[in-house]
């Protein structure tokens, strides 16, 4: 991204700031200005020799992002920017580029960095832009205040241009209610919608649906309902509709509920909508006391995809909710069946008759054993019982990060049951969130039953290393040795790997005790011979390099002192290079020489000759 040579001193200040202290231009004349700066001063934009070799905008990218393939797009982007050249205007078609695969992606966070960093100077088309998609985002990201500022700011100094105020004002007029919506200012939101209405006569759909959600957070119903009714044909409008004729009491529960099912059917139903209908359900359901209905329906809702979930100012559904409705769904099954709390066996039983043919009750039962079983087995048996139903379950797996990982029932990820801990962390890697399975297992001491312990602990220790808790990861090694004396071939080499992940992150103590526990517990020549070398390369990466030359010299040596077969030549070659560093120069010069006289190949030898040339001079 081109930076102004100046630009360092004002990276921090807030792009909003920098344009709402300037004089009020033309927009027409303030973009001529601009694009005469940007021409006139080249070294406002950072210039590459290799300016020519890099493909215009529109081949490779585009062709990837017409593909979806958003995310090699990313980088292929990014390498052409590395040798951007001056011209503006190719500079522009990249960052519109880059604006859309971020979009694509939903990765709103990368987004606002990059706008709220741009240039201090770009052309005002392009900046009229970046700022709406940024305000765009902010609002995706429920910062309604952020984005105010920035919207009030474009409206106050860019609006002015009848152009300007023709092509944007009335969209940034709309994301300004969308910005009053999610901060909380219901009425700021009402005020401006209806200023919104009066001012344009022509309304769309989109505005239709901003106004009537408006009415009903503000618990305005019917007002709603009568502004919904002439467009009920459009899904989106008759779910809000319909929500609207529930709260408002024009229409039973019982009805709203059996009509939204109805409409669920309809396989033609966007996603979005659909999920806006399961909430509906919900809600409905609840009213006329359908406690099986409603469960199923917040299943839905909370097992929607993330750019298909309900606004929270409309539904107030989360994982608490789902909880309390299983256990009121269990508790109704138990009332009816005469089941005592504490007789765990008759709900367990009850539970897994239900698994196969109404599995929303099963789960219902289990959640109940989960949270009031009598003793820690039985409630640790109901939690597998219950992650297993909802592996079953097609968004099974968002549903499980949703009820464990985001509600009040669990402090901390400690407190979520050990099953469903277990079943996380697979989730967590499968997504490669290593962060989190590594948060995770961080709280897992313990193979579940069955498992295999060597394997399962080396698989903890990998992911806590991976994860930036090498510290954790080489005490989990260091208790898997403990628990286990004798290796078998496979299960070496894998603890060798995750060894070598301990080195990766510079923990090269813990690996050369890892190492040297290792060696003890085998005769295996060749694998003593190894550990010798690679506890040598973490010697050198401490800079301990008489050390490293020492264990280096160990690992040609062993067994055989005089033996010079490749692994015993490369051993001693980096011998050489450590005593070099370490400043042993005639040491180092006997290896090299040596090796000059035993080695035969041509391009080894020119190597050996440099190695010598550099230690020519030295004492």
């Amino acid at each position: 991204m081109p930076v102004c040579k100046t630009a360092a001193k004002s990276r921090e200040k807030k792009r909003a700031g920098r344009f709402t202290s300037r004089p009020f231009f033309c927009a027409r004349y303030f973009y001529a200005v601009l694009f005469l700066l940007l021409f006139g001063v080249s070294s406002l934009l950072p210039v590459s020799a290799a300016n020519s070799s890099i493909p215009a905008p529109g081949d490779e990218v585009t062709n990837l992002i017409d593909a979806g393939i958003w995310h090699l797009a990313l980088r292929v982007l990014e390498q052409q920017q590395q040798a951007i050249t001056t011209d503006p205007t190719r500079w522009v078609a990249q960052e519109k580029q880059r604006i859309q695969i971020y979009q694509a992606t939903a990765d709103w966070p990368a987004l606002i960095t990059r706008l709220q960093n741009l240039p201090t100077i770009v052309p005002l088309a392009f900046y009229i832009q970046a700022q709406t998609e940024l305000a765009a985002a902010l609002i995706k990201t429920n910062q309604g205040q952020e984005a105010l500022t920035i919207l009030r700011d474009l409206i106050w100094t860019q609006a002015r241009d009848p152009e300007v105020a023709d092509a944007r004002l009335r969209n940034w007029r709309r994301m300004i209610i969308d910005a009053y919506r999610i901060s909380g200012q219901k009425q700021d939101a009402y005020r401006a919608a209806a200023r919104l209405q009066r001012d344009y006569a022509q309304q769309d759909s989109a505005d239709l649906i901003r106004h009537a959600k408006i009415l009903l957070e503000l618990g305005r119903a019917e007002e709603a309902m009568d502004r919904l009714a002439a467009q009920t044909e459009e899904q989106d409008v008759a779910v809000l509709h319909s929500l609207a004729q529930l709260r408002s009491g024009a229409r039973s529960a019982c009805k709203v509920m059996q009509s939204g099912l109805r409409q669920l059917r309809n396989q033609s139903v966007d996603a979005a909508v659909k999920t806006a209908f399961w909430a509906l359900v919900a809600e409905a359901a609840q009213g006329c006391d359908d406690l099986a209905t409603r469960t199923n329906a917040l299943e839905h809702v909370l097992g929607a995809e993330e750019n298909n979930q309900v606004e929270k100012s409309l539904f107030n559904i989360d994982a608490d909710a789902l909880w309390r409705a299983y256990l009121d769904f269990a508790i109704a099954i138990g009332n009816q069946s005469r089941f005592l709390i504490g007789a765990d066996a008759q709900w367990q039983q009850a539970a897994q008759k239900s698994a196969k043919k109404q599995p929303v009750r099963s789960r219902a039962l289990y959640a109940l054993l989960m949270f009031k079983g009598q003793d820690a087995a039985s409630r640790e048996a109901a939690a597998k019982q219950f992650t297993r139903s909802m592996d079953k379950r097609q968004q099974g797996k968002q549903l499980l990060q949703q009820l464990f990982l985001h509600s009040t029932r669990f402090a901390g990820h400690e407190d979520i049951p050990a099953a469903a801990r277990y079943r996380l962390v697979d989730i967590a890697l499968a997504e490669a969130n290593i962060a989190l399975a590594s948060t995770l297992m961080e709280t897992v001491k313990k193979p579940p039953p069955g498992a295999d312990q060597f394997f399962w602990y080396l698989r903890r220790a990998r992911i806590l290393i991976l994860g930036g808790k090498g510290e954790q990861g080489a005490k989990a090694l260091e208790e898997m040795l403990r628990e286990t004396q004798d290796f078998e071939p496979a299960q070496r080499d894998r603890l060798l790997q995750v060894i070598f992940d301990l080195q990766s992150v510079d923990l090269h103590t813990q690996a050369i005790s890892l190492l040297k526990q290792l060696m003890t517990r085998s005769d295996d020549v060749k694998l003593k011979r190894e550990i010798y070398y690679w506890m040598a390369e973490s010697k050198k990466a401490q800079q301990e390099y008489v050390a490293a030359a020492q264990l280096y010299m160990k690992s040609a040596m062993f067994p055989e002192p005089k033996a010079m077969g490749p692994w015993a030549q490369t051993a001693r070659y980096q011998a050489a290079v450590a005593l070099g560093q370490a400043g042993l120069f005639d040491d180092a010069r006997a290896i090299y020489r040596h090796l000059l006289r035993v080695t035969k190949d041509a391009t080894r030898k020119a190597v050996l000759q440099r190695e010598l040339q550099k230690l020519r001079f030295k004492k």
